[in-house]
């Protein structure tokens, strides 16, 4: 490597000759093929690196996966930040074509920059745009956690009623084809129009049963449904247990059968049942669907409080409506795992001023991994109370408890307890720099039995 080389690096063009003709002895060129690693994030930095001829590219491990962090073009330079911090490099750099790039040891590095302070000068605006850079990554990182908790509780919470909705619908096409044929066949048979009014007037008298009955067990239902069967096949009736299915599932017994077969008619009593039936599911479908869209709007109505949607970023927040929010959002996991939650807000929590989102991103983070945490029928309490000029919101688990050697390290960024591939961090790094965000400070006391996280907030 020659000194005239060097001088066209921009980093290196305040140089003196003397200087650029040491910096030639002692560095030494290396050749990169495309795809090969310079250096892999967490490695101890060892040189300096001047990327002379084609192009490199700088990544860091963000939730498993490398996520592009800087573009290095001929004339840039590596490894300054940590080798003056002596730190680890902050992450992996690949070759993107073949590269020629010129290295000195660190030691030569750190001796040039402090006895050239325009190099120092240099290196220290690197330093804070890398800097700026990694805040930023991990600043993203953060609002992407905090949209991928909210995007998998709302699909996991909507996922239900929406199918349920999408079935009721779908049964509701069915009853109502079920009912214009039965209407037609027994029209068909010369019913008078006595008999064709006492089938409507049953079809509405079976609709008002429906809506006033409720819902059976499944051993009385299946009892029910074997009366019927019993009774339509003494009948003669085809299928019998098909159509005892029908009544059972409108919520209709076994009376149904001789008010049809009186009103209406014992010749066209399949028929007759079927038309009751069908008007009589028709009202319990309603009934199912209206839920389920009520279920539908309630979750949306959550998550535009979990939100805060055209609310201020600073307003006054009830911590408790922000934790009900969460649980709702969370309500897959918790019922899966048959938590018991038990709350205990003072009746008189104070508002706060604070950032609902934010805020609600720390109530995320702490109760899943609670539940994460908990075995099948564990227990989480929920508190929130005023202690002193503060308010205190405790979230607790009597799950297995953090080990000791891990809770010093508890709120490190990434730092995770989890086997791998569950989880790229506890999340609560960003939990306590969104408490810190807001002045006020997260505490810890963990044992077997009885884990609890404070979060302490100022009160106005």
């Amino acid at each position: 490597m020659t000194p005239d080389r060097l001088r066209e690096v921009p980093i290196l063009s305040g140089l003196g000759d003397v200087e650029l003709e040491r910096l030639a002895e002692l560095g030494r060129e290396r050749r990169l093929a495309t795809g090969d690693l310079l250096f892999r994030e967490g490695d101890r930095a060892t040189a300096f690196h001047i990327l002379l001829e084609g192009s490199l590219e700088t990544t860091r491990a963000v939730a498993g996966e490398e996520v592009l962090l800087l573009s290095h073009r001929p004339g840039g330079y590596l490894g300054a930040m940590a080798l003056l911090t002596d730190t680890a490099y902050r992450g992996s750099t690949t070759a993107t074509s073949d590269a020629l790039v010129f290295e000195l040891d660190g030691d030569e590095l750190r001796g040039l920059a402090f006895t050239h302070p325009p190099l120092v000068r240099a290196f220290l605006a690197a330093i804070e745009s890398v800097s700026g850079a990694v805040k930023g990554l991990e600043r993203d990182y953060e609002k992407l956690i905090a949209v991928g908790q909210l995007a998998a509780g709302l699909a996991h919470e909507l996922n239900n009623p929406a199918a349920a909705a999408a079935r009721e619908v779908a049964t509701l096409r069915e009853y109502e084809r079920d009912r214009q044929e039965a209407f037609a066949v027994i029209a068909a048979s010369g019913a008078s129009a006595e008999r064709l009014a006492a089938l409507a007037s049953l079809g509405a008298a079976a609709t008002s049963a429906a809506e006033d009955d409720e819902p059976l067990d499944p051993i009385a239902r299946s009892d029910r449904e074997q009366d019927l069967a019993d009774q339509l096949e003494r009948r003669g009736v085809a299928d019998p247990y098909d159509l005892a299915a029908a009544l059972t599932e409108a919520r209709l017994d076994a009376s149904w059968v001789e008010r049809v077969a009186s009103e209406v008619g014992a010749d066209v009593l399949p028929a007759g049942l079927r038309f009751v039936a069908s008007c009589a599911g028709t009202r319990v479908l309603l009934a199912e669907l209206e839920e389920a869209t009520t279920r539908i709007s309630d979750l949306v109505g959550a998550v535009r409080s979990y939100s805060h949607v055209d609310q201020a970023p600073r307003t006054m927040v009830d911590v408790r409506v922000g934790i009900e929010d969460t649980l709702s959002l969370l309500g897959h996991k918790l019922r899966e795992k048959r938590i018991d939650i038990v709350r205990d807000f003072e009746g008189d929590v104070p508002l706060i001023e604070a950032s609902g989102p934010e805020l609600n991103q720390v109530w995320t983070n702490l109760i899943d991994n609670a539940v994460d945490a908990l075995p099948p029928g564990g227990r989480l309490e929920l508190a929130a109370r005023r202690i002193g000029n503060r308010l205190c919101v405790e979230i607790a688990d009597d799950g297995p408890g953090i080990p000791a050697e891990a809770q010093s390290r508890i709120f490190d960024a990434f730092f995770t307890t989890k086997p791998v591939g569950q989880g790229t961090g506890l999340g609560l790094d960003i939990a306590r720099r969104l408490v810190l965000r807001h002045h006020g400070e997260i505490r810890l006391h963990s044992e077997p039995g009885d884990t609890r996280f404070q979060v302490m907030l100022p009160l106005l």
